[in-house]
């Protein structure tokens, strides 16, 4: 009988917890359990009192060199003090793993676990603290360049509208819609906007709030310099 390849696989908890903590020197009593799949996924390495997050990226999501740059800008932005959940070096000094799954090689890497829960609906006070944490971010952020994928004019506005034209017809209200807003921006200056770091999909989900209100900002997946 003929294999059929694997296009994406769930790797097993239990090996996956056994690789990271034989390459971290963690404690054997921390159990592996997966909390999401996506366009990567999401395990967590915990104990009653301690917890990990893995990352495995999917198969050619993203290159070696793209997730060294992501894991690049959150140890700048943990060294100058900002909450984010930042990337875990091995007892090698290594920050990126390679597993070898069914499709072929996927990377991995262990992040620290941010502390609370996620918070839809936010007061003033709340909204305040994290456009507080973003600036911060940003003024950090302004000094780094990655080698990633650079948000401009054309990656955010004519690549997008572009593509749409392929599925649905300019005619369409909604298409109308985008294009006035995109039309809109032939007289910026991009050249002239500050440019850095940016993460380019801060929301909700992506943040933990904890009891004292304090946010931690995890998952740079799509960062780029824009």
């Amino acid at each position: 009988m003929k294999t059929i390849p694997v296009t994406r696989s769930i790797l097993s908890e239990f090996a996956l917890g056994e690789f990271f903590k034989s390459k971290y020197q963690l404690d054997d009593y921390l159990i592996c359990v997966l909390f999401r799949t996506g366009i990567n996924h999401t395990y967590f390495l915990k104990a009653e009192q301690v917890a990990y997050v893995i990352r495995v990226y999917s198969h050619n999501w993203r290159s070696r060199t793209e997730i060294k740059e992501e894991l690049k800008l959150l140890n700048v932005l943990h060294e100058n003090g900002l909450n984010v959940s930042y990337a875990i070096r091995d007892q090698q000094g290594k920050l990126i793993q390679e597993l070898a799954a069914p499709e072929g090689v996927r990377y991995a890497a262990l992040f620290t676990y941010a502390k609370g829960g996620k918070v839809r609906f936010m007061d003033e006070k709340m909204c305040f603290q994290i456009g507080t944490l973003m600036a911060n971010f940003h003024q950090v952020s302004g000094q780094v360049s990655l080698k990633r994928v650079i948000y401009n004019e054309e990656s955010l506005l004519q690549q997008p509208y572009e593509h749409l034209k392929q599925f649905f017809s300019e005619e369409l209200e909604e298409m109308q819609y985008i294009k006035a807003l995109y039309e809109s921006f032939d007289s910026a200056d991009f050249a002239k906007l500050n440019s850095g770091a940016v993460h380019m999909d801060i929301w909700y989900d992506n943040m933990a709030i904890s009891a004292n209100g304090k946010a931690t900002i995890f998952d740079f997946d799509f960062c780029g310099t824009g």
